[in-house]
């Protein structure tokens, strides 16, 4: 009985042992060759060397386009200067705000606000009187009180 045990178990690993063995991966160096070689052949796109080149392939990378651009850095300027003065680029508070129409944003009531800064104080030192603002302890749970 021992004998058909060790022998069955010597034969599982004979088969499996094998198995293994004509299963194995390519090496590390061996991708790496094989990665070398379709690179110098063109068949990886976008890597800028072969006969393929990534615009071919369906698309110009920003990188490209910018290295492509008549347009000098001067004129560049220029345009944008021109667009913000006529508030065509939002978030930079000249022209039409992004918020929706009608409504003011916070950084441009601050800007045309025609309150002192004394009288904000004077308001909000009575507001904290009456008890309109809630202070610390009164936004605590009741376990830290």
């Amino acid at each position: 009985m021992k004998k058909s045990l060790s022998t069955l178990a010597v034969a599982t690993l004979v088969l499996f042992g094998t198995q293994a063995v004509m299963a194995q991966d390519k090496t590390r160096a061996e991708v790496k060759k094989e990665t070398a070689e379709a690179n110098k052949a063109g068949q990886i796109p976008g890597t800028g060397t072969g006969s393929v080149p990534a615009a071919a392939a369906g698309s110009e990378s920003p990188k490209e386009k910018a290295a492509t651009s008549t347009t000098t850095r001067e004129d560049r300027k220029k345009t944008t200067a021109e667009a913000n003065k006529a508030g065509k680029i939002p978030g930079t508070g000249v022209g039409e705000s992004a918020a929706a129409a009608g409504a003011v944003s916070p950084k441009e009531a601050a800007a045309t606000s025609t309150t002192t800064r004394e009288e904000r104080k004077k308001v909000t030192a009575e507001a904290n009187k009456a008890g309109d603002i809630k202070s610390g302890e009164a936004n605590m749970p009741a376990k830290q009180k």
